[in-house]
């Protein structure tokens, strides 16, 4: 197994949520979030071909107040020239989301427009 990371990334949290100029199917305003960092996450080789890559997530922070159950997200840096292995693909196991940003952090809970 290798010691080099596969992927980098932040760990965040929807902070705040704004309304935009667009309009959802009953004509109220979309929301959007303003994500806060709270800490780092780092993806590693799997030791096994079949197994999902390990992820290690390291918080400096947690918001203030806070206390129960909280959606954290992990938004992946992706560097231009870096390959990530393929991971073979398991029956029961969705498909992978593509690694990387989102291109607009978009409104939490509703899917992007394509």
């Amino acid at each position: 197994m290798s010691n080099q990371p596969l992927a980098k990334g932040r760990v965040v949290y929807a902070a705040e949520f704004y309304p935009t100029n667009e309009r959802d199917q009953n004509n109220k305003p979309k929301m959007k979030a303003r994500y806060a960092t709270l800490g780092r996450a780092t993806m590693w080789p799997a030791e096994q071909p079949n197994e999902p890559f390990p992820i290690s997530i390291d918080l400096d922070s947690l918001p203030i107040g806070s206390n129960g159950a909280m959606k954290l997200q992990i938004f992946w840096d992706q560097p231009e020239q870096q390959q990530y292995p393929q991971q073979a693909a398991h029956p029961n196991q969705p498909p992978q989301q593509p690694y990387g940003q989102p291109q607009s952090y978009g409104s939490f809970g509703n899917q992007p427009q394509r």
